[in-house]
């Protein structure tokens, strides 16, 4: 019972927060002067992506992949999908009955998700450079984390909207494209792409060499952040540069994992993200006796 209660409160969280990436790119651009130009240098026809079933793991998936046809780095690509118009009580009834098998929900909380819209997400921090293409990235119930499986699923939504960042020298833009109005719109605010600690952590570790850096948390005590666009090789030779720096004391290593300590009482733990070629870095400063 508490399995279904933690569900159906995931499910909850996730289902009022789709309302809020639905509204982040209906913005009107027709009289803005900058739309044009938006749409000359990200537009969506040069992001040729499909969703169809594939195997990874030996499991069956529901994935999205896409080709990166436009002459920008992309660092971020993601795309909302909401209930399509005129599908039959039928496909909604197998659809509902499906969810309430997987996830062992009541009847009760059934009724508040047949109360709102279907949808479903898929998104990626895969870096693409031009002219690359991706695979194998998973789409996902509503705006939550649940693997989509089901195709006949996907059958019943259509896309509304797509985010794409893009990298421009030493920035990361965001671009939205509406489905629906078929206009483009953009954040104003732009990401610094490679974030790097304003304290003497950011000295204790090598810098990962690649374009796109995002920081988490930087203070005196610890250094976290992740890097995108690197492979598993990348990440191994890492590893080894941490280790040169003396990061080999009480070490743990294992595939695509590595935490060690140095003699000064740092210690450094690394991880390697196959689905996104991402690696996950922390370095804490050494604890004081107060501490």
């Amino acid at each position: 019972m508490k399995e279904k209660v933690k569900i159906f409160t995931i499910f909850a969280i996730i289902l009022s927060m789709t309302g809020c990436l639905a509204g982040c790119g209906s913005g009107e651009t027709a009289n803005n002067p900058g739309s044009r130009a938006i749409k000359e240098k990200i537009n969506i026809k040069d992001i040729a992506w499909n969703v169809d079933e594939g195997i990874v793991g030996g499991e069956r998936y529901v994935l999205l992949s896409y080709t990166n046809d436009t002459q920008c780095t992309i660092t971020n690509f993601e795309i909302t999908f909401n209930e399509k118009d005129g599908i039959t009580e039928e496909e909604k009834s197998d659809f509902y009955s499906d969810i309430q098998k997987k996830f062992e929900l009541s009847d009760e909380d059934m009724d508040d998700l047949k109360s709102r819209s279907i949808s479903m997400h898929a998104e990626t921090d895969r870096v693409v450079k031009p002219g690359e293409s991706i695979s194998n990235v998973n789409c996902y119930y509503y705006g939550g984390s649940f693997y989509l499986k089901d195709i006949n699923h996907y059958n019943l939504v259509e896309p509304d909207i797509a985010t794409i960042k893009y990298l421009e020298e030493d920035k990361i833009f965001t671009v939205y494209y509406d489905y629906g109005s078929k206009k483009y719109s953009t954040e104003e605010k732009t990401e610094i792409a490679y974030q790097w600690s304003q304290t003497d952590l950011g000295s204790k570790i090598p810098k990962p060499d690649v374009k796109v850096v995002k920081s988490s948390i930087d203070d005196k005590a610890s250094f976290m952040f992740d890097a995108y666009g690197l492979t598993l090789e990348q990440f191994n030779a890492y590893v080894d540069e941490c280790k040169e720096l003396g990061y080999t004391d009480e070490s743990n290593n294992y595939e695509g994992s590595y935490t060690a300590d140095n003699a000064e009482g740092y210690n450094v733990h690394l991880y390697y993200d196959e689905r996104d070629h991402s690696m996950s870095v922390t370095i804490s400063a050494p604890k004081t006796e107060s501490e």
